[in-house]
């Protein structure tokens, strides 16, 4: 059989692939996908961090706002900002409409995960990828095994990757048409993955910086507004409530878990810690604070090589669950080593394509996760909501290498 035979043979999956139809496809069955991930693990047990949102979420649609008694702290008027508050506002607004039924959440993140395909694809094309090789990337990323595991969560993934992905796309838009409707819609979802996971709530002000380096001053100043907006008034509530502007009170217990002499780089929630919640959210994080900066003066040699390992293990999808499940399964480890060369060409396609602006605003949140991780504990999933578009610049590599040429637009 020759060579023109062979792709001739080939020329109708190559053309369904290169369709908007494969988009629908890819959008359909990973929603299906992860419809089977919910049914597997519908009768699990919840992670902590899993309750303390579901309680948060009940406390906002009960009028109560962001309350939580599940910490220890027994005050019947306990606010906490311990959690982001996207996420309990999601399932406060899911619970309003089905009942306190957590399942419906995670039905409701399953389909909010078929965007990814569609917004992939567009960035893919963004980067001057052939359709072929944008839709591609675009089912690598509707079929991540973690991203798809951990919408069957109540963990804030789902809401902060489809929010990150689609602000980036939208910033790139906004500085291509020039439109203020753009950039707004822009700060608008970077702004919500800056409230669902408070890793990213500097980045309306980095994707800010970089459109105002593209000459588009009033679109960076309308990005920067509507971005920070989220953030500021959680931080605004928190003076009131707290009497604290901050964005967070877990920055000195993950600090903490992050700087001890049990600490590794891949401890996590190995080390347990028994916070004086007694003294208050406030205070019970300051003194968890002092705490651990005080062993990183007593041991900076050994601080400073848990911060590289921790930076370098941003990039393992496997981890070191403490929690059995699905999810340190034999199969799940082998999803998750599968995906190391897809992150490694990514983070490649990053460095090949630094010129463009989608490459700035990806290596900026990605910068957010390596620093954020490296200086308290480092886990899979805080990388996830950046993996779409890790997908889409691996698959630049790819192209770039099979063509030297290809991509430099």
């Amino acid at each position: 059989m020759n060579k023109t035979t062979s792709s001739l043979r080939f020329q109708p999956l190559r053309s369904l692939i290169e369709s908007r139809r494969w988009l629908v496809i890819l959008a359909v069955a990973g929603t299906l996908l992860r419809f089977a991930l919910i049914v597997q693990t519908l009768h699990n047990g919840r992670f902590y961090d899993e309750i303390d949102y579901d309680h948060i979420g009940v406390s906002v649609l009960q009028g109560h706002g962001f309350m939580d008694h599940t910490i220890g702290i027994s005050e019947p008027d306990h606010y906490t900002a311990f959690r982001a508050p996207a996420q309990p506002v999601l399932i406060a607004l899911v619970y309003r409409v089905t009942g306190r039924q957590p399942v419906f959440v995670e039905v409701f993140q399953a389909l909010l995960l078929a965007a990814l395909p569609f917004l992939c694809s567009g960035i893919g094309r963004i980067l001057g990828l052939s359709p072929l090789a944008a839709n591609i990337g675009a089912t690598l990323a509707a079929f991540h095994p973690v991203l798809d595991y951990a919408s069957s969560t109540l963990y804030p993934t789902a809401l902060t990757t489809v929010a990150l992905t689609f602000g980036i796309w939208a910033c790139w838009e906004s500085i291509q048409r020039n439109r203020a409707s753009w950039a707004i819609g822009a700060g608008i979802a970077l702004g919500i993955a800056g409230a669902a996971t408070t890793t990213f709530a500097p980045i309306p002000f980095l994707a800010a910086v970089i459109v105002a380096f593209r000459r588009r001053m009033k679109l960076a100043i309308l990005i920067a507004l509507f971005g920070l907006a989220p953030v500021l008034t959680w931080m605004v509530r928190n003076k009131i409530v707290l009497h604290d502007f901050t964005v967070a009170t877990n920055g000195g217990y993950n600090l903490k878990l992050g700087a001890n002499d049990d600490a590794t780089p891949r401890s996590g929630n190995w080390i347990t810690l028994y916070p004086p919640w007694e003294l208050g959210e406030i205070k019970a994080d300051q003194l968890l604070r002092d705490q651990a900066v005080a062993w990183i003066h007593a041991h900076p040699a050994r601080y400073a090589e848990l911060t590289v390992l921790r930076a370098l293990a941003v990039f393992d999808s496997v981890g070191k669950p403490r929690t059995q499940g699905l999810n340190s399964g034999r199969l799940a480890q082998i999803a998750g080593w599968a995906l190391l060369p897809v992150v490694l060409l990514g983070v490649a396609g990053l460095i090949l394509r630094w010129r463009h602006p989608v490459a700035w605003l990806t290596a900026a949140a990605l910068g957010l996760v390596i620093l954020s991780s490296a200086l308290t504990l480092a886990k899979p999933r805080f990388r996830l909501p950046i993996d779409p578009l890790l997908c889409v610049f691996a698959m630049s590599t790819v192209v770039s290498i099979r063509r030297p040429q290809a991509g430099t637009k």
